[in-house]
């Protein structure tokens, strides 16, 4: 297969591609169905430094990604677990296959992702913590043709009460290199986030990311739970033309019973991303 043919892939596959220097536009993807509206930064199956206040979540996902456009079916293992009263560890592991199809030279296009990550996060006091993910990301084009790229991420957490607030910096890493000698960035970013539970069951919670290539995004969501069993929520993504995930919507409901809890989140008011769910099952204890 010639080389512009492999470089073209690249950017076939990142369907959703804003700057055409940056590849692996999967790893900021929002894979855990509970998470308000779209915002990630104060999960603890995302940010470890959010485990040790937060306590320990094992969840197994399902995702339908982008059926309109890249009609990808994603598995997801995400956990957080904490040990002790200061120290918490977090493991995930996540496969994405997109829909194979036929090229003009006859071979085939068949992508799939992997991602599989490892964190930990210590907390240095009651009010203050620390976390980090180390991360490795393979995209497969054909059954000869697949990139790697290693990342991590790190971050540091406040508490106090209802509030909390963390900033760090997330997927940063090693450029992805073609075959035709093309380097492709990772979509790293600068990342804050902060949240406030009113103690009646309702939360708020918002989240942004400044990509070093120049784009950004900005969510918000608020949820409120019933006697910690049933969960309604919903909030808004903005994405910048130039950043990795754009706009929408989303909209989600869970169930919690000693510990066992169902989520599903919908995406909506996206073209790109109309359609979208998440349905996941964990455990939190």
């Amino acid at each position: 297969m010639k080389k512009w043919t492999l470089s073209l892939l690249l950017l076939l596959w990142a369907w959703l591609l804003p700057a055409q220097n940056t590849a692996m536009l999967f790893l900021p993807v929002n894979r855990d169905a509970a998470t308000v509206g779209g915002t990630q930064a104060l999960s603890s199956l995302y940010n470890p430094a959010a485990i040790p206040f937060t306590g320990s979540d094992v969840q197994l996902s399902y995702q339908r990604w982008a059926p309109s456009v890249a009609k990808a079916n994603h598995i997801n293992l995400l956990s957080g677990i904490r040990i002790g009263k200061r120290f918490g560890l977090g493991l995930t592991v996540s496969y994405q296959m997109g829909e194979d199809f036929a090229l003009p030279d006859g071979s085939f296009f068949m992508p799939s992702e992997l991602l599989a990550g490892l964190g930990a996060g210590f907390a240095f006091s009651d009010f203050l913590s620390i976390g980090v993910n180390a991360k490795y990301a393979r995209q497969r084009l054909t059954n000869e043709v697949a990139y790697q790229a290693f990342a991590a991420d790190a971050f540091l957490l406040f508490k106090m009460a209802g509030f909390k607030a963390t900033a760090g910096v997330a997927s940063l890493g090693t450029p992805v290199k073609t075959a035709s000698g093309s380097r492709y960035a990772l979509p790293s970013s600068a990342k804050i986030g902060a949240g406030y539970g009113f103690g009646i069951g309702l939360s708020l919670q918002a989240d942004a990311d400044i990509y070093f290539d120049g784009g950004f995004s900005v969510a918000g969501g608020v949820q409120y739970a019933w006697k910690d069993m049933l969960f309604a929520r919903a909030g808004y993504h903005y994405g910048s033309a130039t950043s990795p995930v754009p706009s929408f919507v989303a909209l989600g409901l869970g169930v919690k019973f000693v510990g066992f809890h169902l989520d599903v989140s919908y995406l909506t008011a996206s073209q790109a991303l109309g359609n979208s769910f998440t349905l996941g099952v964990g455990y939190a204890f």
